[in-house]
């Protein structure tokens, strides 16, 4: 009586997915805000621009269907050296906003965020989160560049081409990769729990480079959760596709080290608090219980029941 693949398989399509024309309606949009503002800051002289990016969930392939942002990077170059992150964000807001207006869009429609200027669509409600990364005069390939947080006092190198290259690579290993991280995202929103998509993106990378992930959702997605608990996240994820494990700075107090597969120094679990720890393998156990409890359940019925406690009400096979 157990719930079947081909259940949870049709959920996925369904309810977990974000559907292509919603991802071809937001790609329309946030090219037509990249093309206008790249066409704007040519006959300006606000920044030197070097580039537009998508990256995020939709550019990784790894978006669900409640996601209603979008991310883009833009790659550009200060007047001043070392001015501030709320400045530049105050001036890319003032720019994007002069830009757009010819096509119906209010100035209120344009916020300075903490790291980014956030672009808010009032019919498809999409929101873009503009964030500007500082390039490294030194590194022209994979764009390296900095990303800066509301007062300029921490940056974090990065590369966007490598993690979506990162990414890449484990979809062509193991083709469900990104399937299971939606749903995984999915259970993550239902039962609130406090971990970051991007590292349920990386545990999931780690999975695929070092277990055997059966590609059956009933007998897959309790990996994540067994891993959890396993390890209790208190064994390091550390990938090698860009650097040496060796050059992972080593004495970290944080709970959880989980490491940015382009940049050893940065820890992508050091905001995980002792608060957000407990709740993560709180819920991960009583996601293991309930698909133990499923798969004994005496009717389907009564096993739909059960996948419902982790997944929400909307997973029912019968309606779908």
């Amino acid at each position: 009586m157990e719930i079947t693949d081909s259940d949870i398989s049709t959920f996925v399509e369904t309810k977990v997915n974000l559907k292509k024309d919603k991802v071809d309606e937001y790609r329309g949009q946030v090219n037509h805000l990249i093309e206008n503002f790249d066409d704007y800051l040519s006959k300006h002289e606000d920044f030197s621009l070097k580039k537009l990016l998508h990256f995020g969930s939709c550019a990784k392939g790894t978006a669900i269907s409640t996601t209603s942002d979008l991310d883009v990077a833009v790659y550009l170059t200060p007047d001043k050296e070392g001015e501030q992150i709320g400045n530049i964000l105050s001036s890319i807001r003032d720019c994007l906003s002069e830009a757009m207006t010819k096509y119906g869009m209010t100035d209120d429609q344009f916020t300075v965020g903490k790291h980014c200027v956030c672009v808010t669509y009032k019919g498809s409600k999409l929101e873009v989160d503009v964030v500007p990364v500082i390039p490294l005069k030194d590194a022209s390939k994979n764009d390296w560049g900095w990303l800066m947080d509301k007062y300029g006092a921490e940056r974090l190198k990065t590369s966007i081409p490598l993690h979506l290259k990162f990414i890449r690579k484990r979809k062509e290993t193991f083709n469900k990769y990104a399937a299971f991280v939606r749903l995984t995202k999915w259970w993550k929103s239902i039962q609130e729990v406090p971990l970051k998509s991007f590292l349920i993106e990386l545990i999931w990378a780690h999975l695929v480079d070092t277990e055997e992930i059966p590609d059956s959702y009933c007998d897959g997605l309790p990996l994540f959760f067994k891993y959890i608990l396993r390890t209790k996240l208190k064994e390091a994820i550390i990938f090698s596709d860009n650097y040496s494990p060796s050059r992972v700075p080593s004495g970290s107090s944080d709970i959880v080290r989980i490491y940015d597969p382009v940049n050893p120094e940065n820890n992508a679990g050091k905001t995980i608090t002792s608060d957000d720890y407990s709740k993560i393998l709180q819920k991960s156990q009583e996601a293991m219980n309930v698909l133990m409890m499923a798969t004994c359940a005496p009717s389907k019925a009564k096993a739909i029941e059960q996948w419902q406690r982790i997944l929400g009400s909307s997973f029912n096979p019968y309606n779908l």
